[in-house]
C-alpha cells in the first residue's frame, strides 16, 4: 500500500519531446540555451540553425541560491584562463617590441654577466623562492670580483653549512 501511495505522490514525468525534430523523447539539454534534443543529428542541426556554441555562457550571472561547486570551479577556471591569456599576450608583446619579458635587477644582471665572462653559467631561481633569498652572492664592479654564497650539504650527517662572501680567484676572460 505504501508503494502505491509513494508512486501517486510522485507521478512519473512525461518525457519531453525533442525541440528540434518534435518526434522523439529528448535525452540531452544544451548547456548554452537549454534546448532539449534527442540525438547527435538533432544537436548538430540545432547548433547550425541557431548558431549556438553549445557552451554555457561563463560570464552570465548566476543567483547565489543556484551557485554550486561546479560553478565555483568553472569561475576559477575562467579566471585562470584569463590570467594565462594575459600573460601570453604580455610575453608576445614584449617579444615583438624586443624587450625582455623578465628584467633582472642590476645587481643580479652584473653577477650573471661576470659569471658568464668566467665561463660559468649561472642559473637563478625566481624571486620569492627561499633559496634565492638565502643566496647573497654578489659582484664587486670596482674589484671585478665575485663573492659567492656556498651552501655545503653533508647528507650522511644531515648537516648544512653556509659560507657567505667566498672569493674564488678567477679572472675574467678577454677575447
Amino acid at each position: 500500500m505504501e508503494v502505491v501511495e509513494a508512486a501517486s505522490l510522485n507521478p512519473p514525468k512525461k518525457p519531453s519531446i525533442c525541440n528540434e525534430c518534435n518526434l522523439n523523447p529528448s535525452k540531452y539539454t544544451c548547456p548554452g540555451c537549454s534546448l532539449r534534443s534527442c540525438s547527435l543529428p538533432c544537436v548538430k542541426s540545432h547548433k547550425q540553425r541557431t548558431s549556438c556554441m553549445g557552451k554555457r555562457p561563463r560570464s552570465e550571472f548566476v543567483p547565489f541560491s543556484q551557485f554550486d561547486d561546479n560553478l565555483l570551479i568553472s569561475d576559477y577556471n575562467l579566471l585562470e584562463e584569463v590570467k594565462r591569456v594575459a600573460d601570453s599576450a604580455q610575453r608576445l608583446r614584449n617579444g615583438l617590441c624586443g624587450k625582455p619579458y623578465f628584467k633582472l635587477p642590476d645587481k643580479l644582471r652584473f653577477l650573471k654577466n661576470a659569471a658568464y665572462r668566467r665561463n660559468t653559467k649561472l642559473l637563478l631561481l625566481p624571486s620569492g623562492m627561499s633559496m634565492r633569498e638565502k643566496n647573497n652572492s654578489w659582484y664587486n664592479i670596482k674589484k671585478k670580483s665575485i663573492f659567492w654564497t656556498i651552501e655545503w650539504r653533508f647528507h650522511s650527517a644531515d648537516v648544512v653549512l653556509t659560507d657567505h662572501g667566498v672569493f674564488i680567484d678567477g679572472e675574467e676572460e678577454t677575447d
